[in-house]
């Protein structure tokens, strides 16, 4: 019931959206149906694809920063 509400007023009770709940239905399925074993692997494989991102994204303003901004103040480096 709150991960698939029908009513919009009952949306906004359980989740604080009227338009659905669909941003806790993964986490809370997680959360309510698998063992505890399991929900500790989730948790790392969650953090494994933040991190994940997080490296790709500092990897990419680093490689920006060095071609647009340090190659302007040194052009000889």
């Amino acid at each position: 019931d709150a991960v698939a509400c029908v009513d919009p007023q009952e949306c906004e009770r359980v989740c604080g959206a009227a338009v659905g709940c669909s941003n806790i239905a993964y986490p809370k399925l997680v959360v309510e149906l698998m063992p505890s074993g399991l929900r500790g692997l989730m948790v790392a494989v969650m953090m494994a694809a933040l991190m994940s991102s997080l490296t790709s994204i500092f990897n990419s303003s680093s490689t920006l920063f060095t071609m647009d901004i340090w190659r302007r103040l040194r052009p000889a480096a």
